[in-house]
């Protein structure tokens, strides 16, 4: 056990990082924070109980605040633990009943408001539309809730489990402990059983918190499009008319009062809403004065054209071009004609992105239909279908679903690009930004003087990443080049965007999936430089999570862009994936993780990475694809086998590569055995699987010799550095995070 100390405002453990260690609270309280929910955790509380593999919260010091820190990744630890500290049972599982209690409450209240807040929403847009009627009132922004998402909690809690936690909570709480602490395998299990519940019950508790971000702005948002701003604008028509607002007056200040009680609404939001409510009141009975309406732009595509700075004969001619495409987009597979101008349109697509980018990069306020251009590749509704296009117009306002330090939209990434924070992408010739201008100067198309300007300047920088990679990418993950269209449309669009939207909670649950079978998957050997001299000659392991960026596309297919995002090998790598889905995104990540294994490797062993002299997962690979028909231990049966494989991969070994790593994901890993044993060994030795995983299956004859073989050679290199460590310490240094990091990865 080791103690740690937390300053006010500290992020202890992080959403979605690895569990390697449990924490008892000794001193202080810890938030946990999972988006606009937060609970307190005070003295005894454990954090990593909820959580299995990964942190599914957040936890932050919300005071000053002292643990008590020891390894826990698993039931085996926890057992272990317990067997040595048998005075903390009774500590740990009434802390276990305690956490369990508070999040089932939790749950209770969020399922409540979640059905509370959908038949208020419904019961207020029945009311809305009886008073328009009424009232023979005209809202050219009336409210759409078609793009409404039911409440569908898959991991949830019954309430016969919460009764019964509720009731052993209230009136016989001692009794069970007695009996459960009695005995170690019944307190290991009673923990373990209440850790597995709390998960589950977190997850639903994620769901409805999905469930709140995409529907909570048909209640009240900043968009106008909204339940409460209808109201408000029936309200003004109503008292400009003389007539009596005293019944819309209240549903006006009851549902502001809902709203409030909700919690899920930024309070800056709560106190604009109402003071527009109080502006309202003001507004006099008075004639409207005549004014001549300025004629403003007749579509979307228009007011993105007029955003951009298309003005003219220029801005008539692109307005033609996308009205004739209108009436022939669905025809570009069998319409010569129409397929040719839908190679003008992608190409009159991105000339019309740069114009927008470059307003919208320093824009503050962004309009929402410039955004879902930017975002989604929405240009107008002559594309789109009223319904599909109110969804996205949702997703706008919760932009965060698709946002994270390592996920990305096209318009953030290129933000990023352009104020510096990301490098650009390599080229189709693997060519990075600083590469390509050499080779521009080699060829004579600039100076040498210039390359250092051109390469810090943003708008070249962006500009160089929308005409290679953007360019490249989104006509790769849509799927089908030949019919690749760079504008949205309702052929590609076949469901509603709320449920074909890839959000960054998705792609974190297909990456942890990952991590939770091959560890070491995103983990790679970094040299540093700034270690102690001790360490100058050790390579530490560091894991290094990918930036996925999401194409403005309906798509069906990921690309593995770079394995790292420079020469560099502690950059991350650069998944590509339509934003909005027509794939399996788990399947999709394991492919994409498979590539960039292979990828990495190559790059990691330079010009030997297929020499069987230096092993390595691509040279072990090579040579076993190279001569399996040399090969004697193999039965002809799995020599067709592979011969097919390299048939459909069309002799790619990275390819056949990717179908293996898909097996060993989905079926190896639980038993299921879909691989012959040279591949099985191989796969093994550079993609273990995780401990507990490894733990199930070391009886198994298929697997008993690799994983004894990797446990000998773990608990070796484990010894060797926990001396390093202690000699380090010893002498007055101290364990870096990165040292700490280093070390936890041998106990995976």
């Amino acid at each position: 056990m080791e103690i740690v100390q937390l300053k006010k405002g500290q992020m202890l453990a992080q959403k979605n990082n690895p569990v390697k260690d449990w924490y008892i609270i000794q001193e202080g309280t810890i938030i946990q924070k999972n988006d606009f929910v937060e609970t307190e955790l005070g003295i005894n509380s454990i954090i990593g109980i909820l959580e299995q593999d990964f942190f599914i919260c957040d936890y932050i010091a919300k005071t000053d605040c002292v643990l008590i820190m020891f390894a826990c990744s698993g039931v085996s630890d926890l057992k272990h633990f317990l067997e040595k500290e048998a005075k903390m049972r009774t500590l740990f599982l009434r802390t276990a009943m305690n956490q369990r209690f508070q999040q089932f409450k939790i749950y209770d209240r969020l399922y409540r408001s979640a059905n509370k807040f959908s038949a208020y929403v419904d019961k207020a847009f029945q009311d809305y539309q009886s008073y328009v009627i009424n009232n023979r009132f005209e809202n050219q922004n009336s409210p759409d809730l078609s793009s409404f998402q039911p409440l569908n909690v898959t991991h949830a809690l019954q309430q016969w489990e919460i009764d019964s936690c509720a009731s052993l909570m209230t009136n016989c709480i001692g009794e069970y402990m007695k009996i459960y602490t009695s005995d170690d395998k019944l307190t290991v299990g009673a923990i373990m059983e209440a850790s597995a519940q709390m998960h589950r019950v977190m997850q639903g508790i994620s769901q409805m918190i999905d469930f709140f971000g995409i529907n909570r702005e048909h209640l009240l948002s900043d968009r106008k499009r909204d339940l409460f701003h209808a109201y408000i604008a029936l309200y003004v028509f109503l008292k400009r008319n003389n007539k009596d607002t005293a019944e819309i007056e209240k549903k006006i200040s009851d549902m502001l009062k809902f709203a409030k009680s909700l919690g899920i609404y930024n309070l800056s939001l709560i106190k604009s809403c109402i003071q527009e409510f109080e502006d309202a009141k003001t507004i006099e009975v008075v004639e409207e004065e005549e004014a001549e309406e300025q004629e403003g732009p007749s579509s979307d595509l228009e007011f993105i054209l007029d955003y951009a700075g298309f003005i003219g004969e220029e801005k008539d001619n692109l307005l033609k071009d996308f009205t004739e495409y209108s009436k022939c987009y669905t025809k570009i597979q069998r319409d010569k004609d129409a397929n040719k101008l839908r190679k003008q349109i992608n190409n009159e697509f991105y000339e019309i992105y740069k114009k927008c980018f470059f307003r919208a990069v320093n824009d503050r306020n962004i309009p929402a239909t410039v955004e879902m251009y930017l975002n989604f590749g929405y240009m107008d509704g002559a594309f789109l279908e009223e319904e599909k296009i109110n969804g996205l117009f949702s997703i706008t306002t919760h932009m965060e679903l698709v946002s994270s330090e390592h996920v990305f939209t096209i318009f953030n990434w290129l933000k990023a690009v352009y104020r510096g924070d990301k490098e650009p992408s390599k080229n189709e010739f693997d060519l990075d930004f600083e590469h390509y201008l050499i080779e521009e100067y080699k060829q004579g198309n600039i100076k040498k003087e210039d390359i250092d300007r051109i390469k810090t300047k943003p708008e070249e920088r962006t500009v160089f990443e929308i005409d290679n990679m953007f360019k490249t990418v989104n006509r790769l993950t849509y799927g089908n080049i030949s019919s690749f269209n760079a504008i949205l449309t309702d052929t590609d669009m076949f469901n509603d965007p709320g449920s074909m939207l890839i959000t960054r909670n998705k792609l974190y649950e297909a990456v942890n999936l990952i991590r939770g079978v091959d560890f070491s998957a995103y983990y790679r050997p970094i040299y540093a430089n700034n270690l102690p001299e001790l360490f100058q000659h050790e390579t530490l392991m560091q894991e290094i999570l990918p930036d996925i960026i999401l194409m403005p596309n309906a798509g069906s297919k990921g690309m593995m862009w770079q394995e790292t995002a420079s020469i560099k090998n502690d950059t991350p790598a650069r998944f590509m994936l339509p934003i909005f889905a027509t794939c399996d995104i788990n399947d999709e990540i394991i492919e994409l993780t498979a590539r960039y294994r292979w990828e990495l490797c190559r790059k990691i062993q330079g010009p030997r990475w297929n020499d069987i002299r230096e092993h390595s997962l691509t040279s072990d690979y090579y040579d076993y694809l190279q001569f399996y028909k040399k090969n004697h231990d193999l039965s002809q049966d799995a020599k067709e086998q592979i011969k097919s494989s390299l048939t459909r991969a069309k002799n790619s070994f990275r390819e056949v590569f990717v179908r293996d790593y898909l097996n060993w994901i989905k079926y190896e890993s639980k038993g299921g055995f879909r691989l012959n044993k040279f591949v099985r060994n191989i796969v093994f030795e550079y993609c273990p699987f995780a401990k507990e995983i490894r733990s199930k299956l070391e009886d198994s004859p298929m697997f008993s010799n690799a994983i004894h073989k990797f446990n000998v050679n773990n608990a070796k290199s484990l010894k060797r550095l926990t001396a390093l460590y202690d000699k380090y310490s010893k002498d007055g240094g101290t364990i870096t995070p990165e040292l700490k990091e280093n070390i936890s990865y041998y106990e995976l």
